[in-house]
């Protein structure tokens, strides 16, 4: 009885070490996730094509995810969908095809006006802005030698904007109340694609049309178009493009996004330093075929559009925007914008 006893106890000691042993490594895995687990995929859907005006493409290419991104690989992978324009990008954010996108200001008023998503929209960082003082800004031409001076000359008068409830057409809709025209009376509006816009304007199919990044910063520069006015006179500094994500999607992954946007960050301040410029200009044209003399031109610069370098934007550079959507009956109830404000998930703090 004695000797079984003792001979129990070694066993059970030595049976209490194993399963003590094999429970802290047990617990000490569990306690660091983080270390073990795979990254997480985000399906990104993009506000349109390859081009400059995209930062969330080309801040992750490959040479950037290799040099800049330290969390790329680790923490989150991307799968990229390349949309033909916002409203594709809020398609497949409403059916769950994707995770984060970039919207329009026009199109986040109207996916949340129509409870499109599921769960809801978080906005979570900046893409670019418009009517910044010292930068590129969406602008309506004229012909240098046209008769047409002011706002109030075009009554009577065939405008050209890229499509209609657009941005562009939000802001000259604005533009014309504010000078007391009627944007359904008084003025012919035409849809024409930007890339055709500059030749519009030239061959008087228009008499007045309006040109945005890269387009601005080409056609601006031969002399013989003028400017009658610009975004910036509808709205002030405004967000018109900017990330978002599906909140649960957030709420599950927030470690994930947290290291996509520092990402994000990185990248874009590499692409405004200046001693990095040979190579990113480089980069940006091999990836969308653009000649490089035109985007050293302007891309990353004072002549392209405002970029905040955290990635912040003010709720009012949205909501200007958003309650002249609904003072043109563009959506049938105001949006508390704030409400949807989610950038702690940004690296550095932002004051909205």
């Amino acid at each position: 009885m004695h000797t079984t006893s003792r001979g129990s106890g070694r066993l059970s000691r030595r049976h209490l070490l194993q399963v003590g042993a094999a429970g802290f490594v047990g617990a000490s895995m569990a306690a660091l996730p983080s270390a073990f687990a795979a990254p997480v995929t985000i399906r990104y859907a993009t506000g349109g094509g390859i081009g400059p005006n995209e930062m969330e493409t080309i801040i992750f290419l490959d040479y950037l995810k290799e040099n800049v991104l330290r969390n790329y690989g680790k923490s989150y992978t991307l799968e990229m969908t390349f949309t033909r324009g916002t409203p594709e990008a809020a398609t497949l954010l409403a059916s769950g095809q994707a995770d984060l996108g970039t919207l329009a200001f026009s199109t986040f008023a109207t996916a949340i006006a129509k409870n499109a998503v599921a769960g809801g929209l978080s906005i979570i960082s900046d893409n670019y802005q418009d009517g910044h003082a010292g930068n590129a800004t969406n602008t309506f031409f004229v012909l240098q030698d046209s008769p047409i001076k002011t706002v109030e000359d075009l009554k009577g008068k065939k405008i050209g904007i890229n499509a209609y409830g657009s941005a562009v057409d939000l802001a000259l809709r604005v533009v014309l109340k504010k000078k007391g025209l009627d944007p359904r009376r008084d003025v012919q509006i035409v849809e024409i694609n930007f890339p055709n816009m500059a030749a519009a304007i030239r061959e008087k199919r228009v008499d007045c049309g309006v040109l945005v990044i890269p387009f601005l910063a080409v056609e601006s520069r031969k002399g013989d178009l003028r400017t009658l006015f610009t975004g910036g006179d509808a709205f002030g500094p405004s967000s018109v493009i900017f990330q978002v994500a599906r909140t649960e999607f957030l709420n599950q992954n927030a470690d994930a996004v947290r290291g996509f946007l520092a990402d994000y960050v990185a990248g874009l301040n590499w692409y405004y330093d200046k001693a990095n410029r040979n190579k990113a200009i480089e980069l940006v044209a091999a990836f969308t075929k653009s000649p490089k003399e035109v985007l050293d031109s302007y891309f990353a610069t004072g002549s392209d559009y405002y970029r905040d370098p955290n990635g912040c934007v003010p709720v009012i550079a949205i909501q200007t925007p958003i309650n002249a959507m609904v003072e043109e009956n563009l959506i049938p109830q105001p949006v508390d914008v704030s409400k949807y404000l989610a950038l702690s998930y940004l690296p550095r703090p932002c004051s909205t």
